[in-house]
């Protein structure tokens, strides 16, 4: 172990010397994980909303202001003079808009059904979703409050099923601790398995591999020199990332840290044998670069980050199940919102536990033999 450990701290030196290193292993990361953990998120607010009032009374202004008085929607009240709304949506002027009839506040008054129109930019479907039950929740808040007001008079007795939800886990719905754990896992990814094949590449041009191989080291003991500083820098990064995301974004943490650490190794030891196996296949710093980052964007494509794993084709998610980044990102979240133990993260364990092994046998030896062929 000795020479293990002289060859590790020939390479922190060899990485701390290196500004432009330090610069893409902790200043890289930390811009990203800010402006991704703001600019990444399923949250839909400011959507631009035409009002087209017709009837212009007292209670229909009321519920116009129910729309201008909140976080969701930016209120456009002169649709109707501006031309037609239909036309106005055709040119991306709004999303979506209200249409408010001529008889609203008499249709209510006399107990009769009231009728809105809500016109919707389906294009992006997941947008249209969400602010059609914006909408619809707003409507059901003013009819419940009209009715505790007595602005709404009924001859007879009518009684509402008013549901009562609460969300576990993340009670406020915030987007962002939903998406924090997955940048981190990302983010981590990076450092790891880009920095370890960019390395030992680098080592094969400049020539001092080759004066590795004719020193008393064992091959297990080269690969362990090459990878344990990147390991240790691994954890250091997410140790970084990890506070950076609590106090900054106040993203809770309310599983086991020493789980996390323990699972962050075998996860970090995946993705460093995905690093060796890369420069095992390559010759050039730029052809490792680009195997890199192909292999990166599949991972995270196929990793349910940013996609349901469950709204993918059933033959692209057999094909997710040998990437170790889906199963990190799950115990990540699965970690930090709901606490999560062993007896629930067992399968995603074991199943990372059984591509990491796979891809280290693979990647050792094929170092082997390439270096040695």
């Amino acid at each position: 172990m000795r020479r293990v450990l002289h060859m590790v701290r020939k390479e922190l030196i060899q990485v701390f010397r290196d500004v432009n290193m330090l610069r893409v292993i902790f200043v890289v990361p930390m811009i990203q994980l800010f402006v991704l953990g703001y600019a990444i998120t399923t949250d839909v607010k400011n959507l631009k909303i035409l009002v087209c009032d017709r009837d212009n009374s007292s209670i229909s202004r009321g519920l116009v202001d129910r729309f201008s008085y909140t976080e969701y929607f930016i209120v456009d009240r002169e649709a109707c003079a501006g031309g037609n709304v239909e036309k106005r949506l055709f040119d991306g002027d709004a999303v979506l808009a209200l249409v408010i009839p001529g008889d609203f506040a008499h249709d209510m008054d006399r107990q009769a059904r009231p009728e809105i129109q809500i016109l919707i930019d389906g294009q992006n479907s997941n947008t249209a979703a969400v602010a059609l039950g914006y909408c619809n929740r707003i409507l059901l808040e003013f009819i419940r409050d009209s009715l505790a007001a007595g602005n709404l008079r009924f001859k007879r007795s009518v009684r509402f099923i008013e549901p009562v939800s609460r969300a576990w886990y993340n009670p406020e719905l915030k987007s962002v601790y939903y998406m924090i754990p997955g940048i981190i896992s990302v983010i981590l990814t990076i450092v790891t398995m880009l920095l370890t094949s960019l390395a030992i590449v680098k080592e094969r041009e400049i020539g001092t591999l080759d004066q590795l191989m004719v020193t008393p080291l064992e091959p297990w003991q080269i690969i362990a020199g090459k990878t344990i500083p990147f390991a240790l820098l691994g954890f250091l990064e997410m140790g970084v990332a990890m506070t950076f995301g609590v106090l900054w974004f106040k993203v809770p943490v309310a599983g086991s840290l020493v789980l996390l650490a323990a699972l962050s190794a075998v996860f970090i030891m995946t993705t460093l044998s995905l690093g060796i196996f890369i420069s095992t296949l390559v010759d050039t710093q730029q052809q490792a670069l680009f195997a890199a980052w192909f292999i990166l964007v599949t991972c995270i494509l196929l990793s349910g980050f940013f996609y349901p794993i469950s709204n993918m084709p059933q033959w692209v998610r057999v094909i997710t199940l040998a990437n170790p980044l889906r199963y990190f990102i799950e115990i990540l979240r699965e970690l930090f919102l709901k606490g999560a133990g062993l007896s629930v993260l067992w399968p995603e364990i074991l199943s990372l536990g059984a591509i990491g092994l796979t891809v280290f046998v693979m990647a050792t030896a094929r170092f082997r033999t390439r270096v040695w062929e």
